[in-house]
């Protein structure tokens, strides 16, 4: 029996540690035949496949270091390099297996986008989401394949970090709760053609970019439910924890911004006697991303 759970992924010259969550899915497709006049299957082809693995990490400063912070707004893209998503085989009555017993899934070409990054006031840690385009070379040999008896490379602790306050036009917002990051990258894939069955190609559509802001501090809204409100500048931050401590007090946190846009307060929440909430929504022009700044 092979008991395996989350490894390290590593994405060409990058490695992501801290993978709390992977999801694989084949999107396959089928051609079912019938006779003529016929009512039941005669015949099952397989029609296309295009392969998407999504996984979440905490470790945000890899992530978003990547291509000197560009990762948030184009991803990456890699045309022939090494792609791994490990999976660590367990030991029965120990921990994990050693040497070459590991499992996983791997490929050489994929285009790799994030899809959203998520702080809030009570959870442990702030995740971000990424997905991995897998393309293959010629269109009919697939672009991932799974594998058995495979080493892992050397696993270690990445960093984590927890929400950080947040600031419209230069002004903090009191009590913020929660806040999500969408880069709104959008990615297509040519039509296959001469009868390839999976994706050769993969390119970014559209970019727009969104970050939405929990508060339940009324103050924090006053005036702007209903109205669009010119955005001259907007940071959220993101505090990385400290080991024996709290939080690092030097420059390694993270900044997410946005340099002009629009900001509309887009929603209002109270049930029973809890207490209220509201939703702004940053709509920007451009997102940015640092991964080694102080928290004003």
């Amino acid at each position: 029996m092979t008991i395996f759970t989350n490894a390290d992924a590593v994405l060409d010259a990058v490695t992501v540690h801290n993978i709390t969550q992977i999801s694989h899915k084949t999107g396959q497709e089928h051609r079912k035949s019938m006779m003529s006049g016929g009512a039941v299957i005669s015949q099952i082809s397989g029609k296309a496949s295009v392969e998407v693995s999504s996984l979440t990490t905490t470790d945000l400063a890899t992530l978003f270091a990547i291509g000197t912070n560009t990762f948030v707004s184009v991803g990456l893209y890699i045309a022939s390099g090494t792609i791994t998503i490990p999976g660590k085989v367990r030991s029965a009555g120990g921990l994990f297996a050693s040497g070459s017993s590991h499992v996983g899934l791997g490929g050489t070409k994929a285009m790799i986008v994030p899809t959203s990054v998520e702080a809030s006031q009570d959870a442990d840690f702030a995740t971000g989401a990424f997905d991995i385009h897998w393309l293959s070379a010629d269109g009919l040999v697939k672009g991932c394949d799974d594998a058995t008896g495979a080493a892992l490379g050397s696993q270690s602790f990445g960093s984590e970090y927890a929400l950080g306050p947040c600031y419209i036009n230069s002004t903090l917002l009191a009590g913020v709760q929660s806040f999500r990051v969408t880069p709104g990258i959008e990615i297509t894939k040519p039509p296959l053609g001469s009868g390839a069955i999976y994706p050769t190609m993969a390119m970014i559509k559209k970019v727009e970019p969104t970050i939405q802001i929990t508060v339940n501090d009324f103050a924090s809204v006053a005036g702007t439910i209903g109205d669009w409100v010119a955005m001259t500048s907007a940071n959220c931050y993101l505090r990385k924890r400290a080991d024996s401590g709290v939080y690092s007090a030097t420059t390694d946190n993270i900044r997410f911004t946005f340099a002009a846009g629009l900001t509309d307060t887009d929603s209002f929440d109270i049930a029973n006697n809890d207490d209220g909430s509201a939703t702004i929504t940053l709509h920007g022009k451009a997102l940015t991303a640092s991964a080694a700044v102080a928290i004003p």
